[in-house]
């Protein structure tokens, strides 16, 4: 898993043609014929019309190239067999063929909410619940508005001889004019009111068909219209649920030979066989309905449920099926209804040629639509992962050759490896990562895929590297800043180079000067390929960089002492301070003060007339305690880092670490405990009075912080599932804003505020002196450059002594002394000489890293280097290949080195919260040199130009 430099150079796009197009993607399903052509192929399409689709085809001068990447998928333009855009009044006669569809419907409307689900084509019924309900229609929802979207307008002779169309009322036409002899006429009852009456009314509609005439009872120009569209071949789509009517209608259809589309069929799957028999084609409905409450089949023997199975079992027997979705329900869910009968029998390809080419072939447009074929329409859908996955979505929708619809660039991505390295020596296998927003959203094995995401998948992905010690930004550089600077003044976007590194793995460097100062030199952890400043910083400083060894032996380590002893006064000052304000209690007013408050109380209550005795006495009961300071334990601001030890599962001990921030009463924060998350767990909520009530999300789940203050400690519980975790956690410090630099002037007499007698004056503040303060606090690392074994037992105990737990630099003979030092120190940084030997040793060879590392010290690697750091996983490679773990090695380029900065709250692993910083490696192979395919730095995608 470790990765060489390789780097993939973008190729630039030809001319472009706005009437010549190549839509490429790493998946094509044609459909037609099954064909299906992986490993990247492409779409030509010319004036609105496939004109080629293949692998490794010749691209046409000057065509406009649209490449939706190799995870991408194109299938044709999906065809919902039934609708909702029909129209909704029937006609007032059991039979009227002259009702077409196409008269009510839109053809210049806007159907972006269906093309969203890639839905091109939809049949459009005239009307339901009637035996001849009117002449259906195919339109496209797309293209250029008018009679260019109709694909047929008579696409069927829609009827029912259902339940339905049994409740046809009577006919009645009032007679004109009326007149007292005639009367008003009475109401002429209308079949079918059975099965067999539906089918004595359809023989006499062919019998009127066959020799048209003005009929009473059908109207005067049924015949006529049935006749012309018989003639014509237009399939009668009728629907029939139960067997007898299936059996009634595919008998009737027989015996006159008529192209029939059976609608439903709910009972049809043990009649499979005589439906394929009959040649007819059959529509089923899906089951749900999206955003619709369930509905109850009944509860007795009789009773009908659902056949979820239907359209498999009508497939296995040769029936043609289409899947539509259920009735006055979004066609833009008709994906979903295919894939649900795909779990069901169907097949991930009969599914998707449901909706495309087979329902296609039974609306009689597949000449048109329904496969990638040359020469029909530009018809196709653009997805993020196979076409009846439940996870997939629509990236975006074609018709005629042109983009109808396109996701929004919301920036999600989700990777799909085969193995998922988080960092920490866990590995999913398989694995998936969201990342949206710059963070890791969730990590698992499947996970969440937002509408619209960009799906990537590949082999394997890691966290993004971390170079511990480098120079890139520095610009060539000697300069050496003083201890209180600040890098954010000169670190920009990334450039060239920038990029360049970072293609190579390294997505995070501590950036270090080359000289050192001799009271510490600050190091800033920054991201060189990102493009936000705010977030391209990870910590500045991040460390402070000294140097224990001298020339001059007798002085090695004299100036490091120095600085830690100011140091450890700097951050006593604060600590006396702290606990100093804690039990510090403001004094009683002064004479003048309490006389002023008095009359500014006495102002209210004289002119609040309306408030009654109770709330007066009240009042003054509240003014008494004021003033003898009767509350001896008053709810206070819970602002600062809180510590306790509370006993686990197992019996042991945890630590319980919060870090909270008031502000008028809201409270945000973070709390860490290995017993509840590998990883810090955000807090928010609130203290009334007393009561203070935090909210946050672990790894294992939602986490409740519930806690009141008493005696200036808090108690309380925090609950996670079932396990609860008692606490009487101490602050420890306190934490104070930095008020902005103020415009330099006198001020005035009256905006001088004294601070009350007594009260503890807050230290001065010391930029300089601020890193080795967090140090010592455990928030923050310190970098020394010590070498010999001797220099090394007594830099870390001058380190030991003043309460840090150094990283040592260099450390030549940290090997010999890697017993006396485990535990005390909190990595080391060797150079890059990974194998060690001398004439003492003969042949024999030391492995550094490996050494230290079995040793249980904390190593990482580094630069040293401005680009040079693209390099910087040869190191690891190198110390993998005489010896080191592989794992180890992966560790020590991620998590180790995070947390040996105090920067893993950010960086190093791959888990939800954390920066989006992700490799997608070319190869899963851990023994191997891979190199890095693909890479994100806070959610964005690097490129050498973007």
């Amino acid at each position: 898993m470790l990765c060489t430099l390789l780097f993939s150079l973008g190729a630039g796009l030809a001319p472009s043609d706005a009437d010549l197009v190549a839509v490429q993607a790493g998946t094509i399903h044609a459909v037609d014929a099954g064909r299906i052509i992986t490993g990247g192929g492409t779409v030509i399409l010319k004036n609105g019309k496939i004109l080629a689709v293949g692998q490794a085809l010749e691209i046409p001068a000057g065509a406009r190239i649209v490449d939706y990447g190799p995870d991408a998928v194109i299938v044709p333009g999906f065809v919902a067999a039934d609708s909702s855009f029909g129209g909704r009044s029937a006609s007032e006669r059991t039979a009227s063929p002259t009702l077409a569809a196409i008269d009510e419907f839109d053809l210049w409307g806007n159907y972006a909410s269906t093309l969203k689900g890639g839905v091109t084509s939809v049949y459009i019924s005239p009307a339901s619940s009637r035996l001849i309900a009117g002449q259906g229609a195919v339109v496209k929802l797309g293209g250029e508005p008018g009679v260019g979207r109709i694909l047929a307008s008579a696409a069927s002779i829609e009827g029912s001889i259902s339940a339905d169309a049994r409740r046809t009322p009577g006919y009645w036409e009032p007679p004109i004019p009326a007149t007292v002899d005639v009367g008003m006429g009475v109401e002429a009852p209308q079949l079918p009111r059975t099965t067999m009456g539906a089918m004595i009314a359809l023989g006499e509609l062919l019998e009127l068909a066959a020799e048209p005439v003005p009929s009473e009872e059908y109207g005067p120009y049924t015949g006529d219209s049935l006749a012309e569209l018989i003639g014509a071949g237009v399939p009668w789509r009728m629907r029939a649920e139960t067997a007898n009517e299936i059996s009634a209608m595919i008998g009737f259809a027989g015996n006159h030979d008529l192209p029939l589309v059976l609608r439903g069929a709910s009972a049809g799957g043990p009649l499979a066989v005589s439906i394929a028999d009959s040649g007819a084609a059959v529509i089923v409905y899906s089951v749900p309905r999206p955003n619709s409450s369930l509905r109850d089949a009944g509860k007795g023997r009789d009773d009908t449920w659902p056949d979820m199975e239907l359209a498999a079992k009508l497939a296995a027997a040769g029936v043609r099926v289409a899947i539509a979705p259920p009735a006055n329900s979004t066609t833009s869910a008709l994906r979903f209804h295919a894939s649900l009968a795909r779990s069901n029998g169907l097949g991930a390809a009969g599914a998707l040629a449901s909706v495309t080419l087979d329902a296609a072939r039974i609306l009689g447009v597949d000449d048109r639509v329904g496969s990638l074929t040359a020469g029909k329409d530009g018809d196709l859908v653009v997805l993020n992962g196979a076409p009846m996955d439940a996870t997939s979505s629509v990236l975006a929708t074609w018709v005629d050759g042109e983009v109808v619809w396109k996701a929004s660039e919301r920036g999600a991505v989700v990777l799909e490896v085969d193995e998922l390295f988080i960092g920490d020596g866990q590995v999913l296998e398989p694995g998936q990562l969201l990342m949206d927003g710059g963070k890791i959203v969730e990590v698992g094995r499947r996970v969440s895929h937002p509408k619209g995401c960009t799906v990537v998948r590949g082999a394997a992905a890691m966290p993004g590297m971390i170079d511990t010690y480098g120079h890139l930004g520095l610009e060539g550089s000697t300069k050496t800043p003083r201890g209180n600077y600040k890098y954010k003044r000169m670190i920009e976007a990334g450039d060239f180079a920038d990029r360049r590194v970072a293609q190579a793995g390294v997505t995070c460097v501590v950036m270090t000067p080359r000289g050192a100062g001799g009271s510490g030199v600050p190091a800033v952890a920054y991201k060189p390929a990102g493009v936000d400043l705010d977030t391209m910083i990870v910590a500045d400083p991040a460390i402070m960089h000294l140097v224990w060894s001298n020339s001059d032996r007798l002085k090695a380590g004299a100036g490091v002492v120095s600085v830690l002893e100011k140091a450890s006064e700097y951050k006593k000052g604060w600590d006396e301070y702290e606990a100093a304000i804690l039990d510090w209690v403001a004094p009683p007013l002064e004479p003048e003060e309490e006389a002023k408050e008095d009359e500014d109380e006495e102002e209210d209550e004289d002119t609040d007339e309306n408030k009654d005795d109770d709330d007066k006495k009240k009042k003054k009961k509240k003014k008494k305690r004021k003033k003898k300071g009767e509350d001896d334990d008053p709810p206070f601001p819970v602002t600062g880092i809180w510590l306790d030890q509370v006993e686990t599962l197992e019996g042991g001990a945890s630590r319980l670490r919060f870090q909270l921030l008031e502000t008028d009463g809201a409270i945000e924060g973070f709390l860490r405990c290995d017993e509840l998350s590998a990883q810090l767990i955000e807090l928010k909520g609130e203290r009334v009075k007393k009561e203070v009530t935090l909210k946050g999300l672990g790894l294992r789940g939602a986490v409740v912080f519930s806690a009141k203050t008493k005696e200036k400690k808090l108690t309380g519980t925090v609950v996670l599932a079932d396990l609860t975790l008692e606490f009487t956690a101490e602050r420890t410090s306190i934490e104070y804003p930095l008020a902005a630099r103020s415009e330099r002037r006198k001020p005035d007499a009256e905006e001088k505020q004294k601070d009350p007698k007594g009260k503890p004056k807050m230290p001065q503040r010391k930029d300089e002196l601020e890193p080795f303060k967090a140090a010592m606090e455990g928030r923050a690392s310190v970098v020394v450059r010590v070498e010999r074994d001797d220099e090394i037992l007594a830099c870390v105990q001058a380190f030991e002594d003043h309460g840090i737990k150094p990283i040592l630099f260099g450390a030549n003979d940290a090997w010999k002394v890697s017993e006396k030092i485990v535990g005390r120190v909190a990595g080391v940084l060797l150079d890059h000489r990974v194998i060690y030997s001398d004439s003492h040793m003969g042949t024999a060879q030391r492995n550094r890293y490996a050494e230290l590392a079995g040793a249980g010290l904390a190593v990482a690697f580094h630069s040293s280097a401005e680009e040079g750091a693209a390099d910087l996983a040869l190191i690891a490679a190198y110390a993998v290949s005489q010896g080191m773990s592989p794992e180890g090695a992966l560790h020590a380029l991620t998590l180790g080195a995070a947390r040996m900065f105090h920067i893993d709250d950010r960086v190093g692993s791959l888990r939800a919260g954390l920066d989006a910083d992700v490799l997608l490696l070319k190869s899963a192979r851990i023994d191997s040199l891979v190199g890095v395919e693909r890479v994100w730095v806070n959610g964005r995608e690097v490129r050498l130009h973007p």
